[in-house]
């Protein structure tokens, strides 16, 4: 480790390890589809800021990598890219031995199994990337991992109850000081971001059924508006219960998903108090009500990671909007076109989502984070699309797409939303789609549109029938600019 880190070794007392990348070499031959569905677990450094939902609840393993190598086609490779995971260790001895092991995402029969797969089974060769930075107290790379295991047979050992439909999640005195024990008290801003999971099959579901978006409550959010309502009267935006992000489940028992490489936007909280009531909610496509079907068997089995890191100098905001409820006759809460193309939602409140920094910055920046699209909808044509938006008072902005060049119309860049044969896509955009405004009202009529690619190539489906959700930073001002 000395080698690795050079002078930073002696300087500092606590370092970050991150998986900037891994792959593997091609699919897992195993007796069981289940068993496909790894996590990649690793000891050997003394691991700081952790809280994992497991039987075996020792500080010597974490999981720092999720993947679903059972795949039906030869030799294809499983990859993943960092979208925000941080793992916290303690410095120690100069030399370590880094231990990995495999596991079932839901490994839940304590010490005698944990990394003991079952016989018959070959895995495959894999390659990681790990980067070490330092910790720098108030500064940079302070995180603390929360690894959520949705079964419920382990409730006792983790000191939460499920609800009877097990859709409802409560840790009734969960510890944020002893997670996030090296730097809790040293802030008051902080944000939570959920980075990866993996499902162990849901049953036999379909259509917008398998979509399940998960809802947090119980830390004291701020700088969140989170539409939870198809309300035709009123737009109905949430502070207490964002989106943290979305599960896609499989199709049957034993279809299995997973994913480490979106990037859903992080939900900022203030501390309020050591010991809180954390709530994780199974909600629907529409973010209206619980998740529909029935879960029956062991599901449902699921592993979710959660990040949380402090605020340390740019405060920011989520925005998480979609069409339903609106309809093609103008309503309080917004209209819609005959084709799904174009939506407009009424009083978007951006005090309430910007509520900490609203009055502090003129501009701001807003980043398309996060997409769900539909499963039941085919998109054969212009499956990636050009996304524009309209309501803000946009900055430097002309695109040539119209020959008028005007900035009342934000383009965000192309978005991949569907596919030929019917399938939700869950994409992240981490900060590559971006555009800037000035504040100059705090309600505003959002408005978003789908442009084909090809304008000769008509859409073949309802293209924005979607779930959008935005991230929003303040834009620092220089001297000059501020006179």
């Amino acid at each position: 480790m000395r080698n690795v880190l050079g002078a930073a070794w002696d300087k500092y007392d606590m370092f970050t390890m991150k998986v900037a990348t891994m792959a593997t070499a091609g699919p897992v031959d195993t007796t069981n589809s289940a068993i496909g569905l790894l996590n990649y677990n690793m000891a050997g450094l003394t691991w700081e800021n952790l809280h994992y939902d497991t039987a075996y609840m020792s500080q010597t393993y974490v999981s720092i990598a999720v993947l679903n190598n059972q795949k039906s086609v030869p030799n294809t490779n499983q990859y993943i890219v960092n979208t925000g995971q941080s793992y916290n260790f303690r410095k120690s001895s100069d030399i370590v031995d880094l231990n990995f092991t495999l596991t079932n995402p839901e490994d839940i029969n304590g010490i005698s199994t944990f990394g003991i797969p079952q016989a018959g089974n070959t895995f495959n060769d894999v390659a990681f990337h790990l980067v070490f930075e330092p910790v720098i107290p108030g500064e940079m790379n302070e995180c603390a991992f929360f690894g959520f295991n949705m079964s419920s047979s382990i409730t006792s050992q983790v000191g939460r109850t499920v609800s009877s439909d097990r859709k409802e999640y409560n840790y009734y005195a969960f510890d944020m000081r002893r997670l996030c024990r090296s730097f809790w008290d040293k802030h008051e801003d902080f944000e939570i971001q959920m980075a990866f999971y993996v499902t162990s099959g849901a049953g036999n579901i379909s259509g917008n059924n398998r979509i399940n978006q998960i809802q947090m409550n119980g830390l004291n959010f701020v700088n969140s508006a989170t539409k939870n309502s198809n309300s035709t009267d009123r737009l109905v935006m949430t502070t207490e219960s964002p989106i943290l992000g979305t599960i896609l489940y499989g199709i049957n028992g034993s279809d299995h998903r997973g994913t480490m490489a979106l990037g859903y936007a992080p939900i900022q909280f203030k501390r309020d108090g050591d010991i809180v009531s954390l709530t994780i909610t199974c909600k629907n496509f529409d973010n209206t009500d619980l998740f529909p079907p029935t879960f029956g068997g062991s599901n449902p089995r699921a592993t979710i990671g959660f990040f949380i890191k402090p605020i340390y100098k740019v405060p920011k905001a989520t925005l998480y909007i979609n069409p339903f409820g609106l309809t093609t006759s103008q309503t309080n809460l917004g209209i819609i076109n005959a084709d799904s193309t174009e939506f407009t939602l009424n009083n978007v409140n951006m005090r309430q989502a910007c509520s900490s920094m609203w009055d502090k910055y003129k501009k701001f920046n807003i980043f398309l984070t996060t997409t769900t699209s539909q499963i039941t909808t085919t998109q054969v044509a212009n499956q990636a699309f050009i996304l524009q938006m309209e309501g803000f008072t946009f900055i430097n902005q002309t695109a040539y797409i119209t020959g008028t060049g005007q900035t009342q119309t934000a383009t965000l860049g192309t978005v991949h939303l569907y596919t030929g044969v019917g399938g939700s896509v869950l994409t992240g955009y981490q900060s590559g789609l971006v555009t800037s405004f000035y504040r100059d009202q705090d309600f505003v009529n959002l408005t978003l549109r789908a442009v084909p690619l090809a304008p000769s190539v008509p859409f073949t489906a309802s293209p924005l029938l979607c779930n959008f959700t935005f991230t929003i930073v303040g834009c620092e001002e220089d001297e000059e600019q501020a006179k």
